[in-house]
């Protein structure tokens, strides 16, 4: 499991999706926007903004920590780089 650190600067919902083949429409989904410090080699930092798709359920968790730190358990989807720090 993952874990990914950062300030929680906004909460909001996804715009809904609709395929234009078959008109179907997916609801938006709800995210969570995250101001994470990345380190650099070089010893600083730069700031990295995330948008987290979080399930409708864990959203109270969360929804009294606009502007403070959070931790949150993240998967991962695509391809992604890590190192040892």
């Amino acid at each position: 499991m993952l874990t990914l650190k950062g300030t929680l600067l906004n909460i909001f919902t996804s715009s809904d999706y609709t395929n234009q083949e078959t008109k179907e429409i997916t609801k938006g989904k709800i995210k969570l926007q995250l101001l994470v410090k990345v380190p650099l080699k070089n010893g600083g930092h730069k700031n990295t903004l995330y948008d987290l798709t979080v399930p409708p359920e864990k959203v109270a968790k969360y929804s009294n920590s606009i502007n403070k730190e959070i931790d949150v358990e993240v998967g991962i989807m695509g391809e992604y780089k890590f190192y040892g720090i």
